[in-house]
């Protein structure tokens, strides 16, 4: 049996027609089961002590919206556009209300976390734990708030990094006015990984260089040396270097 769609014009057959019924009913249910599991969510939270505007907002809502929709499979043939389909949305959630220190901008930026799980009163949240293990929502809580004083200590402690940098350059550079000196980054191996580490180099015309590592307090040592005139050097003239060396 074939049905008509007086405002389109397009006929839809009986079958269509129920995966039409199918797909409002759905979306009806899909959205009453999600405003309910955000009802649960909010309640956990603010149970555990999560302050809403502080260290979470929802944007949680539904609406009814109204636009063409394709329902079937092309593997056999059934895909179909039904025009104009009424139906119920759901929009927004949950987001963590976070920070994070932004080296470029030099500064603590709020940030919004929206990717987590909840299942049986846990949130498994790995953008806060480090991993995906479910845990209590007091816990999470705790996490929240050490990520936010993580951002504050790392601004801190890039500002007092670049003051001891500056210190350094300024030293070397006086003590060595013909070097090119500047900071790089450098890296240093650990069992298979390698780690980046900021350095200073201070580089000659003759392309010998000398790197240093940089103490907070603005001191610094030597951490690697590259002779370019020693790696010029052939066989024999090293070979007589080192003979001179231990006369």
């Amino acid at each position: 049996m074939l049905q008509l769609d007086l405002f389109e014009g397009v006929i839809l057959t009986t079958e269509q027609q129920e995966k039409v019924a199918r797909f409002k009913e759905d979306k009806s249910k899909n959205a009453k089961n999600s405003q309910l599991k955000n009802q649960r969510i909010e309640g956990a939270l603010v149970e555990a002590g999560f302050v809403k505007g502080i260290d979470f907002e929802n944007t949680f809502g539904t609406k009814v919206v109204t636009r063409d929709v394709e329902l079937g499979y092309s593997f056999n043939d059934t895909n179909f556009t039904a025009q104009d389909v009424t139906y119920t949305s759901r929009f927004g959630g949950v987001s963590f209300l976070s920070k994070r220190y932004d080296k470029e901008q030099d500064k603590v930026v709020n940030i919004k976390i929206n990717h987590f799980g909840f299942e049986d009163g846990k949130f498994e949240c790995s953008s806060l734990t480090g991993n995906y293990r479910k845990i209590k929502p007091t816990t999470l809580l705790a996490k929240l708030q050490e990520k936010r004083k993580q951002a504050e200590i790392n601004m801190e402690h890039n500002r007092r990094t670049n003051f001891a940098f500056a210190d350094a350059i300024e030293d070397l550079k006086e003590k060595f006015p013909s070097a090119s000196i500047f900071t790089f980054d450098d890296y240093e191996r650990y069992g298979r990984n390698y780690n980046t580490i900021k350095r200073i180099k201070a580089e000659f015309a003759n392309g010998s260089y000398v790197t240093f590592n940089v103490g907070l307090d603005g001191s610094y040592r030597m951490a690697n040396k590259k002779d370019a005139e020693f790696r010029r050097m052939d066989m024999m003239q090293t070979l007589e270097f080192f003979t001179n060396q231990n006369k």
